[in-house]
């Protein structure tokens, strides 16, 4: 009978018996017998036949909705071969750009250890939205994450203020936010800008808006220029952690926290009809883990 329906699903979705043969790859006499078929064993009739047109009537369109949902749930057992044994498969992931390079430091790893695997990025420029259904995952940096998906914490994203000794040495040291406008600043900035900085302490919030001749969208173009003594930045904390240990950075306003945009907890986000998938799984599992020991 399962064949009768979906040849039937087949045949109201395309309209016609001879589309209907062309998808199913027979023939569309043979289509035909199939709904008389599902017909006599239903005593129902379901389509109305002329010469020219055919028209579903009203209880073959109940019955069209029941194969339907019967043929999405049969095609489940697809999914069954990345449930059982090795996982494999394709995986998408949008992410913020930022991020950039601590997932392609991760990914080597990983592909190692699931070799059937494959993995795919899609890197924007903001909190790496979920940009459509091919997505699997998403990454997203933000205080609240959305409802209805699934929210894995990462880790939290702290930014520090810096630039080189040479440049301080030469231009001074600010010792206010509001300073920074009189300071070539190095700003992470996207189609959207990225150049108006917040930072708060335990007395006040400031805003202030920063210029300098060179911005990019790229974390790590923004840290090479900050050492090549081009201004002052603000970058992940994790991206600095080096060059300041080394002392090629020191750190700006020390006493103030930057508190804008790009800044929160970084969230794992994936639909929960996704929670199945073993190759999603083990993706997940993996980041959770390896997250604590790289940061952003």
């Amino acid at each position: 009978m399962l064949p009768y329906m979906a040849a039937f699903a087949v045949v109201v979705e395309t309209g016609s018996f001879i589309d209907a043969s062309e998808k199913l790859g027979v023939s569309a006499s043979a289509v035909s017998r199939q709904i008389s078929k599902l017909e006599r064993m239903l005593s129902l009739r379901l389509i109305e036949r002329s010469t020219r047109h055919l028209k579903v009537n009203a209880d073959g369109v109940k019955v069209y909705y029941h194969c339907k949902e019967l043929l999405r749930f049969s095609s489940r057992v697809f999914d069954l071969k990345d449930e059982l044994g090795q996982p494999q498969g394709l995986i998408k992931i949008a992410a913020p750009k930022m991020m950039n390079g601590t997932l392609n430091q991760l990914m080597p790893e990983f592909l190692r250890r699931f070799p059937e695997i494959n993995v795919q990025f899609i890197f924007d420029g903001g909190q790496g939205e979920f940009i459509s259904d091919g997505v699997d995952l998403s990454i997203k940096i933000t205080d609240s994450p959305p409802l209805g998906l699934v929210a894995r914490k990462l880790f939290n994203v702290d930014f520090t203020v810096c630039a080189t000794p040479e440049y301080i040495n030469f231009y001074g040291v600010p010792s206010h936010p509001s300073e920074l406008a009189g300071h070539s600043c190095i700003a992470i900035a996207d189609k959207s800008g990225g150049k108006q900085w917040e930072f708060a302490n335990e007395y006040e919030k400031v805003e202030v808006m920063v210029s300098g001749r060179y911005c990019s969208n790229d974390i790590e173009a923004v840290l090479k220029a900050t050492l090549n003594n081009l201004g002052i930045a603000c970058l992940p904390s994790a991206a600095t952690e080096s060059d300041l240990s080394m002392g090629r950075l020191i750190t700006v306003l020390p006493n103030w926290k930057y508190v804008g945009s790009s800044q929160g907890m970084a969230w794992l986000l994936y639909k929960p009809n996704k929670h199945g998938s073993q190759r999603l799984k083990v993706l997940v599992d993996y980041l959770i883990e390896n997250f604590y020991g790289v940061g952003c």
